[in-house]
């Protein structure tokens, strides 16, 4: 039976000092070999471990903020009415200031565990100012243009039906709003896919890594998302759209390009267009009905359940990519 690699290291560390061995070629390579499968394991394990430790601040951050949200909650009903867990939990400035507490949960966790850990590494989260307006510009539009792309070619092929075009005071604050909890949403999860993890691995494995962790990482970061497992187009097109931000990301060097990108697709989809966004129903100003075949409606899921989706954000993809191909040069030398 052969030995293990558990048991061969102690004895080829003994046989590290010999310098006769060390003499020979194939020794040489073996042992490089190890040792660099050592380096890779470990470095696999700091990943792990400041991501774990990362997500540990924001639990810790959020849960401290959702308390504060509780009591102040509990502060704003009169003396003379008992509020209970239920109550609080239902009250509707509570639900609003806990989803505000996950969001800046989310942002000063993945800032925290940045500063502590990665600060002085020669890598940046990718929050520089250079070109922020034109690269944020370019990202809202370039997400906003696919969206609304894609809503075509759902109605086109019988997947919706525009039922009205609606405006109202009310309806201006829902998506007013709405606006601003995607502009959270949009900063958290790119801060913390496209940010801190893609830097994180792409600063040791290298940017196809960093890319393909990002990628996969933000599509079950909506695992719990009504609907999501549905069929296998949400969790593809999540796929896609991880991909596409971000290339976008190191298209642009930095993330104001895939936060505008993030941003108006969402807000689009579900504030304009009327779909749900992954699962979760807005406040629209156009409002729709779904019909026909759900792998073209996207059914609950919204637009992101679509296969008309799927092609529109592969198309992208393969714009970006190939822009990014042709001014990669140019880059390098400025």
């Amino acid at each position: 039976m052969e030995p293990t690699f558990a048991q061969e290291l102690p004895f080829l560390r003994k046989l590290a000092g010999n310098r006769r061995l060390f003499a020979n070629k194939w020794f040489r390579r073996e042992w490089n070999l190890i040792e660099e499968k050592k380096r890779k394991s470990l470095s696999i394990l700091m990943i792990v471990g400041k991501v774990l430790l990362t997500l540990v601040f924001i639990v810790v951050i959020t849960v401290l903020l959702s308390i504060a949200a509780a009591v102040i909650a509990i502060l704003r009903h009169p003396a003379s009415q008992e509020l209970s867990m239920a109550g609080v939990a239902g009250d509707p400035f509570f639900i609003k200031a806990a989803l505000w507490a996950q969001i800046i949960g989310f942002i000063s966790g993945v800032i925290l565990s940045y500063a502590i850990f990665e600060r002085r590494k020669g890598w940046t989260l990718g929050l520089h100012t250079h070109r922020l307006g034109r690269r944020f510009g370019e990202g809202f539009a370039a997400g906003a243009l696919l969206i609304t792309i894609s809503t075509a070619g759902i109605w086109l092929l019988g997947g919706i039906k525009i039922v009205s075009l609606q405006w109202t005071g009310t309806l201006g604050l829902e998506l007013t709003w709405g606006f601003l909890l995607f502009v959270g949403v949009a900063v958290n999860e790119e801060l913390f896919a496209r940010g801190y993890l893609q830097g994180l691995v792409k600063i040791r494995f290298g940017t196809l890594s960093g890319i393909t962790v990002s990628t996969v990482v933000f599509a079950f970061l909506h695992t719990f998302n009504p609907g999501m497992w549905n069929s296998p187009l949400p969790i593809l097109n999540l796929l896609l759209a991880g991909l596409l931000f971000a290339l976008s990301r190191e298209y642009s060097g930095g993330l104001w390009m895939p936060i505008g990108m993030h941003l108006s697709w969402n807000f689009f989809q579900g504030c304009i267009l009327g779909f749900e966004v992954s699962g979760t129903p807005m406040s629209s100003l156009i409002k729709t009905e779904i019909q026909g075949a759900s792998f073209i409606s996207g059914a609950d899921f919204g637009a992101e359940g679509s296969l008309v989706t799927t092609v529109i954000l592969v198309i992208g993809i393969a714009l970006i990519y190939s822009d990014y191909r042709r001014r990669a040069p140019q880059m390098q030398m400025n």
